[in-house]
């Protein structure tokens, strides 16, 4: 008997992965899981104001999500199994448009997922053996998912810095033009910095911090454009454990390259640079070449934003459970 009762609590809880799996560990709940992610925002009534749209003709090497229209033609996918995926689990689909697609869109699927885009416009390639999906639901609750990112970004900006902006001329650097970010913490280095000192195209940020270690670079300011290429430890790039966060910024232009993740969740962003990371943004218009690389840093709070499940969930869950129930109380009787 107690066989019995433990695979149906097994099987309930297998039935749940979007739950079970994610929460406590993914530190931007499912978006973690993509490159590119436009929420939309809404005011306080709840009123939309910015749609949640994506528009590139980059390619994405890893997975797309907008609360709104993904509006133009892009590859999708191409590195999803040749690179370290550690948040894949999370998605459903490697492209959700929340909304569907434009007509006139013509998209290229090299993974070996699906796309959820209801209605029929667009068309897709699936070079991979996905195909589309147009009912149900995308896996992925928008409101959540934006109210609970709107505060980890205020969260991050509110945390008292540790590291130290030391700025030009030092001999940390390989050039003594770069602005020196100094961090010697081997678990945790955070920086608060200006929109001005991110984006001074004459000393371009050079991050000085042991490698393995989370960097959090909080950016006021509500306008931030960079032109140039970032460094971290006298090498251009970045790694998987670095935040670049826009909490205050309502646009965001890359026209630099820039390695780590961007979270700007009221910003539209824009440009035309090569990115390695996930980008989380209002809207989002025009990237340029997107690497997948999904963050591995551990944030301070060690609170992780959890994956909301979608209503479906919700109710295989609660039949589960209630199926669970009835059978403990014959078993009683």
């Amino acid at each position: 008997m107690k066989i019995k009762i433990f695979s149906l609590v097994a099987a309930t809880l297998i039935a749940l992965p979007s739950i079970c799996k994610a929460d406590g560990v993914a530190p931007f709940g499912i978006a973690s899981a993509y490159n590119l992610v436009a929420l939309g925002t809404v005011n306080a009534t709840g009123k939309t104001v910015i749609a949640g749209n994506i528009s590139t003709n980059a390619d994405v090497e890893g997975r797309i999500a907008a609360a709104g229209t993904v509006l133009n033609g892009t590859t999708v996918g191409s590195a999803l199994s040749s690179k370290p995926d550690p948040w894949g689990s999370l998605a459903t689909y490697d492209v959700v448009s929340e909304q569907g697609l434009t007509n006139s869109g013509n998209f290229n699927v090299n993974s070996h997922g699906n796309v959820y885009a209801p209605g029929t416009d667009g068309n897709i390639n699936f070079n991979g053996g996905g195909h589309r999906v147009n009912t149900g639901g995308s896996g992925i609750d928008f409101d959540s998912l934006r109210t609970e990112l709107d505060a980890k970004s205020l969260s991050l900006a509110a945390l008292t810095a540790t590291g130290e902006l030391v700025g030009t001329n030092s001999p940390l650097s390989n050039n003594p033009s770069n602005f020196v970010l100094y961090g010697t913490s081997s678990t945790l280095n955070i920086f608060n910095i200006t929109a001005a000192e991110f984006g001074d195209v004459n000393h371009p940020l050079d991050i000085i911090a042991p490698a393995g270690s989370t960097i959090i670079i909080n950016v006021s300011g509500t306008s931030a454009s960079l032109g140039t290429a970032l460094y971290f430890n006298n090498q251009q790039g970045g790694n998987s454990d670095i935040v670049f966060n826009f909490s205050e910024a309502q646009d965001v232009t890359l026209n630099g390259s820039i390695s780590g993740t961007v979270l700007a969740p009221f910003a539209v962003l824009t440009g035309n640079a090569q990115t390695t990371g996930t980008i989380i943004a209002a809207a989002i218009n025009g990237t340029g070449e997107v690497h997948n690389q999904e963050f591995t840093g551990t944030l301070p709070d060690n609170t992780p934003t959890a994956v909301t499940p979608e209503p479906a969930s919700l109710a295989l869950m609660g039949t589960g459970i209630t199926a669970l129930a009835g059978f403990l109380r014959r078993r009683r009787s």
